[in-house]
């Protein structure tokens, strides 16, 4: 028998412990800017899971409150967010929340069955992080999962979405995440491996590499471990390659004088085993077989040996180190998965079967000492008893189902239907026919967003025969795979579904449904621009919906009609529709319908310029999903129009804020790629080319996506933007044509925008050429400019679509242009105030800018002076660099001095005011207090200034702004 080796200490690591301990100071000393997860990746024994205890060790002496779990390899028997449930175990159930409560024992909650299985998703999820921030206040944090590679979908979504929010300026928290998993286990293709690779391009998530330990760090560790001359030790070392397990592991067998060492260090694990006496290693291999940890009695169970011969057995194993023990949780484990490995390598095939019956007969009598169905599932079909597994795998798929698990209830439902065609009648086992588990396996696959697959499997079961012969229920099918292609971003396959499903229910009158489906189908046709079509459609959904009696119907149709007429520039009809559908939606519909008419209705409001109600109306919605848990997907929207709102206003850090959050909290691509153009705005209009450029990289528009011409449109339009202030004018042009493309007779808002900052780029290029005596270039231009004029000539309507109008027709006038109704000054005059009555600070500044140029060529200086100071101002205010740049050199060559140079140091007049009370030691509340602002507006403004200065804390902005040379602004 082997004996048992001392437990050697951490050895080497000191610039990773070093770094993981700066990381802990961090967080635990500021919620603001810190470190948000730690990725420690390494091979198979190198140290880990050691450095990680050693971490957490020096965590939890400090105060720190640990969560602690790990990941399993249960092969096709893994529970969806094991590690994550187990990490909840710090928790009695009166510490948390209903949802989480539900949710940890495998339970639908009664407050989220009117919700989409996504909302419900989104509740827990938001639940969790909630909980990890609450806590946080007391103590700080650390939430540690090991061997991620072995992670399911669920996790690894959770663990997403649980990082991103932590990066996310108001939901930052004294919390931590710290992973582990192995880097030699992970293949070019394997989903972890993308995951992982996500996961490490958010702000705040770094990773640490261990590497093999140098011979003297060797010769430490074989130090504690016994006693070793320079010859052995320097063998060990060669043979070991610096592993730190494969040094322990030779260490063992060599204090034994075993001459049978193999040179191949994978091969160690084998002779250990093999040392044993029969009756400990059949444990060993049953424990090995059931791919977890496991207490006594399953062991005893398993093993069917007497109590007092199994702790025999078991005490013998643990003296080896080849088993430890858990003492949290009473379990028995293998000290490193290598360890399982290898015994499991020696099973011969028959062997497995029969060893994996045992584990399935034990797990079925008692299934209280099981994870689940779908471990239950994994050994029944391991041991070929193929019934059997087939009813546990559909079992594992309604549990997963109930906690939102939706890739791995897929999972469980393709390993039945492989199964199937194997199992006698097995319709009737599964009490379900084949059909119903296309359909389940086509939703789950939806709900994890695989839409391709969904796509595959819905169609499949279009051709079974109990669906094949229903109308009613094949129309119903084709409009889920019509909703599939629209979330995949595929237009025109969608129409075409939705056309199947109306010729389906035509065909059997009288059919439920109509109604739905063609307001459904309206929503579609406006979501992707075809507007005249939506209409018509909506307008048929309406009288359907009153044939059906179903007014939820009727708020989805009129939902519709109003994102179509509010497209064409007919803000006051589709304002009209979204209220009503709004009411309906309250009345009769479901959170989802509440949500998507709240979301379009402030898009509507945003197209009018009507930014504050637009903002009102976005935060309560914010707000709304907030309490409630619902603040995943539908809140992504709305905090998109909030952003989007609170640039127009000129409150640029806060709509920066709200864009992180969503490009940091989810991954749905049409609000994130939003959320990056909004951004992407902002450092235009500050001057910030660099990072505008990257966050314009990442979206990426082209094809026939969900929404896809408003991101061409917008993402070109910002484009347009830079080009005017670089000076590059056929990129400027360039991206005005083709967003004009997209958009041209379709969307009034975006055609307006577009053509001012067109007529703008032509303009500055035609003044540019004629100063050159560049004749052609000139004449280019201002055909160029006749082409944008006319694109406009026809366009109506209220708010800011008027004053881009308004706008263009003025930067016509700077060429000389033939539209004499109005003066240079009376037009620029009136395009000032209207963004002025918009409350559209940065329009105004621009226009007033161009209105002080007017202003001078007609020999009006005193005006002139004035209108660009006031510009100035403005400009200044806002951090618009570029704009106030161009407002400075203005005035220089009019020689007007009123008008000072510019600060170029990128900060705002509030950000310098906040800048030097922090610098001072003041906290956000001190800071609110002393400028009348709340604690959450504080806090956006530290985040940006962290943000700026490259910085994780706020102890690092004192030396960060001497560095800088930017002086701090004094205060009374």
């Amino acid at each position: 028998m082997p004996r048992r080796l001392r437990q050697a200490p951490l050895v080497g690591r000191l610039a990773e412990t070093s770094a993981l301990d700066a990381a802990l100071r961090i967080s635990a000393d500021s919620s603001e800017g810190g470190p948000v997860a730690v990725v420690i990746a390494g091979d198979a024994g190198i140290g880990k899971s050691r450095l990680a205890a050693e971490v957490c060790g020096r965590a939890a002496a400090a105060g720190w409150l640990l969560l602690s779990a790990g990941c399993v390899d249960l092969a096709e028997g893994s529970v969806p967010y094991l590690p994550l449930v187990d990490a909840l175990r710090a928790f009695t159930t009166a510490e948390l929340p209903p949802v989480l409560e539900h949710w940890r024992r495998g339970e639908a909650e009664l407050a989220g069955s009117e919700l989409s299985p996504d909302m419900a998703r989104g509740r827990v999820y938001a639940a969790y992080l909630d909980l990890l921030r609450a806590r946080s206040d007391e103590a700080p944090l650390a939430l540690v999962v090991e061997d991620v590679h072995w992670a399911d979908r669920a996790t690894r979504d959770l663990l997403s979405y649980l990082i991103r929010g932590l990066g996310t300026p108001q939901f930052q928290a004294r919390v931590l995440v710290l992973l582990t998993y192995r880097s030699d286990d992970l293949t070019r293709i394997s989903p972890v491996r993308a995951w992982l690779s996500e996961l490490l391009r958010l702000p705040g998530v770094s990773r640490l590499d261990l590497g093999p330990l140098d011979q003297a760090e060797v010769t430490t560790q074989l130090a504690s471990l016994g006693t070793f001359d320079r010859r052995q030790a320097q063998e060990i070392y060669r043979r070991s390659e610096g592993n730190p397990f494969y040094v322990e592991e030779l260490a063992a067998l060599w204090s034994e004088g075993d001459q049978r060492v193999p040179e191949a260090v994978r091969n160690l694990a084998d002779v250990r085993v093999g040392q044993l006496a029969p009756r400990v290693r059949e444990m060993v291999r049953l424990l090995a077989a059931l791919g977890r940890p496991a207490g006594f009695e399953l062991l005893q169970l398993l093993s069917k040996d007497p109590p007092n011969e199994l702790l025999a057995a078991l005490h013998a194993v643990v003296d080896t180190a080849i088993v430890t023990v858990d003492r949290e949780s009473s379990t028995y484990r293998f000290r490193h998965a290598l360890l399982a490995e290898a015994v499991l390598d020696q099973f011969l095939p028959g062997e497995r079967a029969a060893v994996h019956a045992i584990i399935a007969e034990v797990l079925r009598q008692r299934p209280a000492l099981s994870t689940g169905p779908s471990e239950l599932g994994y050994h029944q079909a391991a041991a070929v008893d193929l019934p059997a597994a087939l009813a546990s795998y559909l079992a594992a798929a309604n549990d997963a189902e109930r906690v939102y698990a939706f890739g791995e209830a897929g999972g469980y439902l393709e390993r039945a239907l492989d199964l199937w065609a194997r199992v006698p009648d097995a319709a009737e086992r599964a009490g379900r026919s084949r059909g119903d588990v296309l359909v389940g396996l086509a939703q789950n696959l939806g709900g994890a967003g695989d839409f391709d697959r969904a796509v595959a499997y819905a169609t499949a079961a279009l051709a079974e025969p109990a669906i094949a012969s229903d109308p009613e229920r094949g129309a119903e099918l084709w409009q889920r795979i019509a909703r599939y292609h629209l979330q995949d971003g595929n237009g025109p396959p969608a129409f075409a579904a939705y056309q199947a499903a109306a010729t389906l229910l035509d065909s059997a009158p009288p059919a439920r449904g109509r109604s739905r489906l063609a307001a459904d189908h309206a929503l579609a046709l406006a979501i992707w621009d075809r507007n005249d079509e939506a209409v018509t459609q909506a307008e048929r959904a309406v009288c359907l919906s009153a044939e059906d009696g179903d007014l939820a119907a009727r708020g989805l149709a009129l939902n519709a009609s109003g994102v179509a007429r509010t497209s064409v520039g007919r803000i006051e009809d589709g304002e009209r529709d979204l209220r009503e559908a709004l009411d309906l939606a309250r009345a009769y519909g479901s959170i989802e319908d509440i949500a998507r008419a709240t979301m379009n209705l402030g898009y509507t409001l945003l197209s009018a310029g009507r930014n504050e109600e637009s903002l009102e109306l976005s935060e309560t919605a914010i707000a709304e999903n907030e309490d409630s848990g619902l603040d995943l997907r539908r809140g992504a929207l709305n905090r998109i129009n909030a952003s989007e709102a609170l640039f127009a206003l000129g409150r640029w850090d806060e709509a920066i804020a709200q864009a992180e959050s969503v490009s940091n909290r989810i991954e749905f691509r049409f609000a994130g790629r939003r959320a990056s153009i909004t951004r992407a705005r902002v450092a235009t209009a500050r001057g910030e080319d660099d990072l505008a450029a990257s966050l314009l990289s990442w979206v990426e528009p082209g094809g026939q996506g969900q929404g896809e011409p408003y991101i061409g449109a917008d993402w070109r339009l910002v484009v347009a933007e830079r080009a005017a202030w670089a000076g590059r004018y056929d990129e400027g042009r360039a991206a005005i044509a083709a967003g004009l493309e997209l958009v041209a007779g379709n969307d009034a808002w975006y055609t307006a925008r577009l053509c001012a900052v067109g007529v703008r780029l032509e303009a500055d290029r035609c003044i540019s050429a004629h100063a050159r005596r560049a004749r052609s270039e000139e004449a280019t231009a201002r055909q160029r400019v006749d082409e944008l004029i006319a694109a406009v000539a026809d366009i109506v309507g209220p708010g800011e679509i008027e004053a881009w109008v308004t706008q263009a027709r003025a930067e016509y006038l700077r060429l000389g242009g033939s539209d004499r109704s109005d003066s240079p000054v009376d037009r620029w005059t009136g395009v000032r105030d209207r963004w002025r009555a918009l409350g559209q600070p940065y329009p105004e500044a621009y226009a007033s800018l161009r209105l002080a140029e007017s202003e001078l060529a007609a020999g009006d200086r005193r005006a002139a002076s004035r209108e660009l100071a006031a510009a100035a101002t403005l400009a200044e205010q806002l951090g618009a660099a570029p704009l106030a740049v161009l407002i400075a050199d203005v005035a220089h060559r009019a020689g007007i001095e009123t008008v000072r140079a510019p600060t170029l140091d990128g900060l705002t007049t509030r950000e310098r005011e906040i800048l030097a009370r922090v610098v001072a030691g003041e906290s956000n509340r001190d800071i609110a207090t002393a400028l009348f602002i709340s604690p959450k507006t504080v806090s956006v403004h530290v985040s940006a200034l962290l943000r700026k200065f490259g910085v994780s804390g706020r102890g690092d902005l004192s030396a960060a702004m001497q560095a800088s040379q930017l002086g701090a602004p004094p205060y009374g």
